[in-house]
């Protein structure tokens, strides 16, 4: 028997197609037995059915209830895909970002060239050209590092230990690099790794490089994988065995650093 909700919901019907009732026009009904042999074998290609309105036992085609099933199906999904359709434009149309007005760039442009400060092409306002001098690109890069930014961090151990933009200096390096690392930073476990495992800016310790490579590597930092494979094969089993203690969960980060 089709499922109840066919009573309510009948699109077949509404387009005059599929199984119903001739008598009352109902589409509500059920499977009936074949009231002798030979009404069966004179029917064929039909099947009997009783209509669970008005009780009236009828024949009918026996692919007219999968006619009606597949229209109403087929109705269903057409539906679903609608909906669907308009939930995405809507979407899309909310998530769409809100284009700075030409009239605000023009007047930021008409107000700079008034007090004196020479054209260019604007490409993202003073912001923008600020970035492009160094000494500002670094004090920015050192207050986003004083505010707690891992990355920050991280990039400022970098330019200390390659003197980019600042003087080298490798036992600054570390101490910004440790701080990005106890952070849970990936790339700064990885750095500090490798830190301790060349000996930058602090004493040279295989075990403690095991550590931060691992954790690195747990982090999902794939460089951090290969590395601690290539530190392992250059370890003996004692200091192998002391790395593996040292790298338990348990381990608090200040155990994990050690100074110069």
């Amino acid at each position: 028997m089709p499922p109840s909700i066919l009573k309510y919901v009948d699109i077949a019907r509404l387009v005059g197609a599929g199984l119903k009732c001739p008598l009352c026009n109902g589409t509500d009904y059920r499977d009936s037995r074949w009231h002798s042999k030979a009404e069966k074998l004179g029917s064929a290609d039909f099947r009997p059915y009783r209509c669970n309105h008005c009780s009236h036992r009828f024949l009918a085609r026996g692919s007219a209830a999968l006619e009606r099933n597949l229209i109403n199906a087929t109705a269903g999904v057409m539906l679903c895909f609608g909906i669907f359709v308009v939930v995405d434009f809507w979407l899309e149309s909310v998530d769409e970002p809100t284009s700075t007005p030409v009239a605000l760039a023009a007047t930021a442009h008409s107000e700079e060239s008034t007090t004196g400060a020479p054209n260019r092409l604007l490409t993202g306002g003073v912001a923008a050209h600020a970035s492009d001098d160094p000494a500002a690109r670094a004090q920015k890069q050192q207050e986003a590092a004083d505010n707690g930014d891992a990355a920050a961090m991280l990039q400022i151990g970098r330019d200390l230990v390659a003197g980019n933009n600042r003087p080298k200096d490798v036992g600054q390096a570390a101490k910004w690099v440790q701080l990005a690392a106890a952070t849970g930073n990936p790339d700064a476990m990885l750095e500090l790794g490798r830190f301790y495992r060349d000996g930058v800016g602090v004493a040279q310790d295989s075990a403690r490089a095991y550590v931060w490579l691992s954790r690195a590597a747990a982090a999902r930092q794939t460089d951090a994988m290969l590395e601690r494979e290539a530190l392992v094969r250059t370890m003996g089993e004692a200091p192998l065995k002391a790395a593996q203690e040292l790298s338990l969960p348990t381990q608090p980060v200040a155990a994990l650093i050690r100074p110069k």
